[in-house]
């Protein structure tokens, strides 16, 4: 792909999610994205925990399947979540940051799957999953370039 289209993607989709007061409010910030992979991290933060002081489950949902939705966009179309699997394999705590990673595994004429990890800032895997995506048929991008 073009590496200026991709920038174009990047750049109307981060705005996009920027102006979305849920994911202001998870401070959710993208460290890579590229056509197949993409990385995202939300602080961790007391207002994102559960009883018992670890990051939600419903956050860490909420994370990989803006950060996997966001790397399917990067095909160049908007997309909805079809499906959704995650494996809670340890509580989020005692880290700065909550890392998600994300890794385009398929992409049809339609659907996209995502393979997700979820990691501390020490590296440790606490959460993988999968995420399935139907492209819309709504570009990114306008074809007027907006």
């Amino acid at each position: 792909m073009d590496e200026s289209l991709l920038e174009q993607y990047k750049d109307e989709v981060i705005k996009e999610l920027n102006e979305t007061e849920f994911i202001r409010y998870l401070g959710l910030e993208f460290t890579e994205i590229s056509e197949k992979f993409a990385i995202g991290r939300i602080p961790f933060a007391k207002k994102l925990t559960n009883y018992f002081g670890h990051i939600h489950g419903g956050i860490l949902y909420a994370l990989a399947d803006t950060v996997a939705g966001t790397l399917a966009c990067m095909g160049g179309r908007k997309v909805t979540t079809v499906d959704g699997h995650m494996n809670f394999l340890d509580p989020v705590e005692n880290t700065e940051y909550v890392y998600c990673e994300a890794k385009r595994v398929r992409s049809g004429k339609h659907l996209m799957v995502v393979k997700i990890k979820i990691r501390d800032d020490r590296g440790r895997l606490l959460d993988d999953g999968s995420f399935t995506f139907y492209r819309l048929k709504l570009p990114v991008i306008d074809e007027d370039g907006t």
